[in-house]
């Protein structure tokens, strides 16, 4: 069964995580007045979507004031899997549309799709959110060999 999505007007649009540090699930959720679709995700695309964000920021002239962005509304209930995920500019000349397509459990069934149709500031929030979550799961010191005071 085919699980669409489409949303215009997100009250919200942020990357989350279950779990310690090298051992996290990380989730795209994005919810309005009448529906919250998370989504689960690779550390990977959350790194890579941010990073296309924040291309399309830096091509965007004009200044963009940044909303805030909540953390995500627990327990991520995931309704699927995300395989691939793109972004292109929305309708309106202030939105990117960022669209996540369901990695397919079978190989005659349509993978779903998520439509979300977020604005400028939207996407400045997800970007310091999402680089934000990145790194405080890294722990440069260990991987440079040292150890925190006291070990």
């Amino acid at each position: 069964m085919t699980d669409n999505y489409e949303i215009t007007n997100p009250q919200n649009f942020v990357a989350g995580t279950v779990g310690a540090p090298g051992a996290r699930i990380f989730y795209l959720q994005a919810h309005d007045e009448s529906l919250v679709l998370t989504l689960k995700v690779e550390k990977d695309q959350v790194q890579s979507l941010a990073s296309h964000l924040a291309e399309m920021l830096e091509d965007n002239n004009n200044p963009v004031s940044t909303v805030s962005a909540t953390e995500m509304i627990e327990p991520p209930n995931a309704v699927w899997t995300v395989g691939a995920l793109a972004i292109g500019p929305g309708e309106e000349p202030e939105q990117i549309v960022v669209v996540a397509q369901e990695l397919p459990d079978q190989e005659e069934s349509e993978p779903s799709q998520a439509h979300i149709q977020i604005s400028l500031g939207q996407a400045k929030a997800f970007v310091d959110h999402a680089l934000f979550l990145i790194e405080y799961g890294r722990d440069f010191g260990r991987q440079n060999g040292h150890k925190p005071i006291g070990e």
